[in-house]
């Protein structure tokens, strides 16, 4: 069995639930786990499982946005069946997130950039997750720009145990890079109000993180017995 997990993404000013990053997770006996393998699940079903899960969340989000690694992201059928799906998750809009997980299989710049054209040509937008960790890497990100909305900057990548401050060149980087391109920059892994105040100087659009909400478990259409607790209230 599989569901999806929500965790909303902020917008800034004000400070407010406007989407909702989606997790697919599997259940195993009585956990609900990370898959270890993505393929195992057809894109029809995970298409199936967007318009079971989308109705249940708060009218008051604007998108989704599920996660595809390289892998998925070439396979052509991903591309045809959110193409068909999108139109009917409206007014919501579906988005699609190119992971920075390293590919089990050789994946080619060129694979990955004839794919991102045809998510572009088909409407959906494409959101650069995790820039510059993995292989989500500055040269990866300029070969897609002309296909990329936005792009998601993981503190939680660079600073581990560290203070925000200590990555504030990378964070610089990227939030300079998203402007003159002209791109949304969304910042995740946001834990503490210092967190906040600290990203108040820099240029950012959305914000995603456990000091904001944490993922939380969605019912599938047959399964809610009342709406899902998206969006959440901040901490």
């Amino acid at each position: 069995m599989i569901r999806f997990w929500g965790q909303s993404k902020f917008s800034v000013d004000p400070l407010k639930p406007v989407g909702c990053e989606l997790f697919l997770r599997e259940k195993i006996g009585d956990s609900w786990v990370l898959p270890d393998d993505f393929a195992q699940f057809p894109p029809q079903q995970i298409a199936d499982l967007l318009l079971q899960t989308v109705p249940v969340l708060s009218k008051d989000l604007k998108n989704v946005s599920i996660n595809l690694d390289p892998e998925q992201f070439i396979d052509p059928e991903f591309c045809a069946v959110l193409s068909e799906v999108k139109n009917q998750l409206l007014p919501v809009t579906l988005e699609v997130e190119l992971t920075e997980h390293d590919s089990k299989f050789p994946v080619n710049s060129s694979e990955i950039q004839t794919a991102a054209k045809h998510f572009f040509e088909a409407g959906i937008d494409l959101i650069m997750d995790d820039v510059g960790s993995g292989s989500n890497q500055i040269d990866r990100t300029l070969l897609l720009n002309p296909y990329i909305s936005e792009y998601k900057f993981a503190i939680q990548n660079f600073r581990k145990t560290r203070s925000l401050t200590s990555i504030i060149h990378s964070l610089s980087f990227w939030c300079e890079l998203a402007a003159k391109n002209n791109k949304l920059f969304t910042v995740e892994g946001v834990e503490s109000k210092t967190d906040l105040q600290l990203l108040i100087n820099y240029r950012v659009n959305l914000l995603q993180g456990f000091g904001l909400a944490r993922p939380v478990f969605l019912p599938i259409q047959a399964e809610r017995s009342r709406r899902a607790v998206l969006p959440f209230t901040q901490k």
